[in-house]
């Protein structure tokens, strides 16, 4: 029987590319840097904000050999500007509140699982009033792994005092089946999200959602069990 469903944040719950395209702009025009295209900045969203800062001042054309250094010189900056943007043109996707205070009133627990670090994630949820909808936030920086990091879902599980076969995590990327096949819960992937390359062989699913509003979790995990 599920008990626990664990969101990715970025792509799945929360549209969050305009604001961080917005964010990482900031940043890139105050380094003198060329700016990225916010179709671009989808693509390299899912493994936390250092990391996609990365991406963007590689894109830029940052040396490799002076990535590192003009990556740390311009964290605390793009720190502040991402602070600045959090909720400002970000929007829940359709259906994800609904189904969350559903599966909430059916007695399920719900977790966010992002590689975003806490301090951005906390403020993305307060920002659309969606921080008393879970029941545990683990986020890139709150262990010393992340996704896909089998761990991060034991830790989940030993938090909220679950068995393997009571999880069920719904995300919208590779990072999310890899972490999901590690830890040895099923998976389904939002038609919606950021995936970083195809979600083919073994980062399939085990299934796709194409609306939130017509998603039943539990029969979706009946179904694995039967399969």
């Amino acid at each position: 029987m599920l008990r626990i469903i664990l969101f990715d944040l970025d792509g799945t719950l929360v549209d969050t590319a305009p604001e961080l395209a917005d964010a990482l702009n900031d940043t890139l025009s105050r380094l003198a840097l060329p700016l990225a295209p916010e179709d671009r900045v989808r693509g390299w969203i899912g493994d936390g904000a250092r990391v996609l800062l990365g991406r963007a001042l590689a894109d830029a054309g940052v040396p490799a050999a002076a990535l590192d250094s003009t990556l740390a010189s311009a964290w605390p900056g793009f720190a502040l500007d991402y602070n600045q943007r959090c909720g400002t043109r970000s929007r829940v996707h359709d259906g994800a509140l609904a189904l969350l205070k559903r599966v909430r009133a059916e007695g399920l627990q719900t977790v966010v699982l992002t590689n975003k670090e806490s301090g951005f994630a906390h403020r993305v949820l307060a920002a659309h009033d969606l921080a008393a909808e879970f029941d545990l936030i683990v986020a890139g920086d709150t262990l010393p792994i992340k996704k896909p990091h089998p761990g991060v879902v034991t830790h989940v599980l030993a938090a909220l005092h679950a068995q393997v076969h009571e999880a069920l995590l719904v995300g919208d990327a590779a990072t999310d089946v890899r972490t999901a096949r590690a830890a040895g819960i099923p998976v389904w992937l939002v038609r919606h999200g950021y995936p970083q390359s195809p979600l083919t062989g073994a980062d399939a699913p085990d299934g796709f959602i194409e609306h939130f509003d017509q998603f039943n979790p539990q029969a979706a995990c009946d179904r694995i069990t039967v399969a």
